[in-house]
């Protein structure tokens, strides 16, 4: 299986930029004791210059280029500060209610 060099680490060629980047979001909020429940603030601008990083690393190497930077940010943003995949649904005036039903 290929490997890319990302931030120092090997990862699996097989991962998304979403979990790239998601990764080494989450370690620089450890390593800065940043809430991203408390003070979202400084987090939205760490995935910002996370992403921004991750793109211009990803146009001179083997890492997957980031598609579409706004979208990873708020996937990353998203998963780090809110509810994951449900978190675009609770943000939509539009939805009233969500459903969780068990997997099939």
């Amino acid at each position: 299986m290929t490997k890319w060099l990302f931030n120092g680490g090997v990862v699996p060629a097989v991962s998304s930029v979403v979990d790239l980047v998601d990764g080494e979001v989450r370690e620089l909020i450890r390593r800065r004791g940043l809430d991203p429940f408390t003070d979202p603030g400084p987090v939205r601008l760490l995935v910002r210059d996370v992403v921004a990083d991750y793109s211009e690393r990803s146009l001179s190497s083997a890492l997957p280029p980031t598609g579409d930077p706004d979208g990873v940010a708020r996937d990353v943003l998203d998963r780090v500060a809110g509810y994951g995949p449900l978190q675009r649904w609770l943000d939509d005036p539009e939805v009233e209610e969500i459903w969780v039903n068990e997997p099939d």
